[in-house]
């Protein structure tokens, strides 16, 4: 989604919003989900702040394209950081079934998950 909406142009309004509404409900998401380690939570509540201001920003205002752009560097950290540091020793420690367990309860959990940012716990800080 961040590839699609760099791609967009300066234009692409309308695509840009869709875009914009679709990584808003996506990362929503997956704070419910993954809300539980502190540095996590820092980091959640920042990206949840930004995904609720996006929410009500005009795809053609100035502003825009600047939080967007932020909002991308700041999730993009923070997947790295989880894919080098925090995956691999959960992925040590829980053992293959358990984390296909574990994937099969998240992906319950994010049917359940509220769409509004700040309703997360963790936007609260």
């Amino acid at each position: 989604m961040f590839k699609q909406f760099e791609k967009a142009g300066e234009g692409a309004h309308a695509e840009k919003r869709k875009i914009a509404d679709q990584v808003i409900d996506a990362l929503t998401a997956h704070m419910w989900i993954e809300d539980h380690v502190l540095e996590s939570i820092e980091e959640h509540h920042v990206v949840l702040w930004m995904l609720s201001e996006l929410k009500d920003l005009d795809p053609a205002g100035e502003r825009f394209d600047a939080k967007m752009s932020v909002l991308i560097e700041n999730v993009r950290h923070h997947v790295e950081e989880e894919e080098k540091e925090w995956f691999p020793d959960v992925r040590k420690a829980m053992g293959r079934n358990r984390l296909t367990e574990l994937g099969e309860e998240m992906q319950k959990a994010k049917k359940k998950a509220r769409g509004e940012p700040l309703a997360v716990p963790s936007a609260k800080g």
